[in-house]
């Protein structure tokens, strides 16, 4: 239950850095790219809700754990979607790592959709980093980029 209790909670803090990410893109200008983060930061409220409802089915009430906030300034794109590429990384490689230690089935069978999700996510974060580099500094590529999410 703990590692349960653990991957709820990072699920969580993730949603909330995501929607500080959009918070901050909003506030330079990058409106596409604010309303790919508010989406994402919904989707970690998803992942979090599935570790709720197998709780559930197992007899169980998950709590809501606390979640701290942040405060820092975004200045860039390249500066968000590393955040999101780091992230995204550290939370495939805690679901890895805990696939490949655990021996309960339902766990297991669960694991496996978390595994595939992450996997998309990191590659889908490359990629959009991949994008950055190309546009280096040019703010026309810089804004087609951010568009590209609307």
């Amino acid at each position: 239950m703990a590692k349960i209790e653990e991957a709820a909670k990072r699920e969580l803090e993730v949603s909330n850095l995501y929607k500080h990410l959009a918070n901050q893109l909003q506030g330079i200008g990058y409106f596409g790219s604010a309303k790919f983060f508010l989406n994402e930061s919904g989707e970690e409220l998803k992942h979090y809700q599935l570790w709720a409802d197998f709780v559930n089915d197992r007899g169980g009430v998950l709590d809501v754990p606390e979640v701290p906030g942040f405060v820092f300034e975004v200045s860039d794109l390249r500066n968000a979607f590393e955040t999101y590429f780091e992230n995204e990384k550290e939370l495939g490689d805690f679901y890895n790592e805990w696939y490949m230690s655990t021996k309960d089935a339902s766990v297991h069978q669960r694991l496996i959709e978390f595994v595939e999700i992450q996997t998309k996510s990191i590659g889908e974060a490359g990629d959009f980093l991949a994008t950055l580099d190309q546009c280096e500094d040019d703010k026309a590529a810089l804004l087609l980029f951010d568009k590209s999410f609307n």
